[in-house]
């Protein structure tokens, strides 16, 4: 390294090389985590979230067998926050899931992953910190049990709902199987600060 360069990191610049060989890495993690929601059973357990989350988004989701537990779990930021754990079948239509990323330089930068047509998935276990959502639930049943484990005496269980206009933050995602027709994963940036 020349002396410039030393003294462009001393005072905090970036180093364009460095700065574009990293995104290149990231590129190239999030195309194989892609990968592995194409090709099955997968878990989306990298901690992209925060207190803020991935946000998954959605005009509908239609489900089946759902249960929702409280719990304890980490993110990107926290080491523990309160969470409510989903476990649900069904169809996601007109999803868009992302993480917004702070870089050097005051900006946002996007990843996005979107699919053209309706998202099956099976076996779905979704760790959340946020629910906005117009929703319908067909036999909910909010039951109080017994027990030491304070994770164990609360949850929610319904045999289908259906959540319009949805929003979830989420920390965790993995499913049994899922597909993803017309996949698209997009990396933009969105604005400075």
């Amino acid at each position: 390294m020349n002396a410039v360069t030393e003294m462009n990191i001393e005072r905090g610049m970036i180093v364009k090389k460095r700065f574009w060989q990293a995104m290149l890495i990231g590129f190239l993690l999030i195309c194989i985590l892609v990968g592995g929601i194409f090709f099955g059973g997968v878990a989306l357990a990298v901690p992209i979230g925060g207190i803020g989350g991935f946000i998954i988004e959605s005009s509908r989701i239609e489900a089946t067998e759902f249960q929702l537990t409280p719990k304890l779990g980490e993110s990107s930021e926290q080491k523990s926050i309160p969470q409510g754990s989903a476990r649900l079948n069904g169809k996601i239509y007109d999803l868009k899931l992302y993480k917004d990323l702070k870089i050097p330089g005051g900006k946002t930068v996007r990843i996005l992953i979107t699919a053209e047509k309706p998202v099956e998935v099976k076996g779905l276990q979704l760790d959340l910190s946020k629910l906005n959502a117009n929703a319908t639930f067909n036999n909910l049943a909010i039951k109080e049990t017994y027990s030491d484990q304070w994770d164990k005496k609360f949850g929610l269980q319904a045999p289908s709902f259906v959540f319009k206009n949805a929003s979830i933050t989420s920390h965790y995602l993995f499913t049994n199987s899922i597909t993803l027709p017309g996949l698209g994963l997009k990396v933009e940036t969105i604005g400075n600060e």
